[in-house]
């Protein structure tokens, strides 16, 4: 089987990295806080609040989403001296391919130049160079339509 996980337009090669994030991606709470975080950034307090579970386990599960560079921490400190991190996803998009057939596309799109679909009008989607067509393509990755950038 021939697999390719995809983050940020890049393919993730190395294995431990690959399971790690498989491992993040079947943990529901680890979802939610990727969910919670694609809206807006959030504290740590308002992670838990808005996913229902303890500070504790929300700042552990940051912590594996951070060592796996799927979120991101900003450092402001308060006036009294205090330290006040908010948490921003980085795992936009990310893409599992299952079989992929063809090796020849290559993805170089980021979370900064997602277009909007022609068929669903969502904004998940992404351009990437397809050899076989020797040129851009868009594809949607919540409808699955694929098209030639014009």
């Amino acid at each position: 089987m021939d697999m390719k996980l995809i983050l940020r337009g890049k393919t993730v090669e190395d294995e431990p990295t690959v399971d790690a994030i498989f491992k993040i991606l079947g943990d529901k709470h680890s979802r939610r806080i990727l969910e919670s975080l694609t809206e807006s950034p959030k504290s740590a307090l308002d992670i838990s609040k808005e996913c229902r579970i303890s500070l504790a386990l929300a700042y552990k599960k940051l912590k594996n989403l951070k060592k796996c560079d799927l979120v991101q921490a900003y450092t402001f400190v308060i006036v009294d001296g205090r330290k006040y991190s908010v948490y921003r996803s980085k795992a936009h998009p990310i893409m599992v391919l299952l079989n992929h057939r063809f090796p020849s596309q290559t993805i170089v799109f980021d979370s900064d130049n997602l277009v909007s679909c022609i068929g669903c009008e969502s904004l998940n989607c992404g351009v990437y160079y397809d050899e076989r067509y020797n040129g851009v393509r868009s594809i949607c990755y919540a409808c699955g339509a694929n098209w030639p950038e014009s």
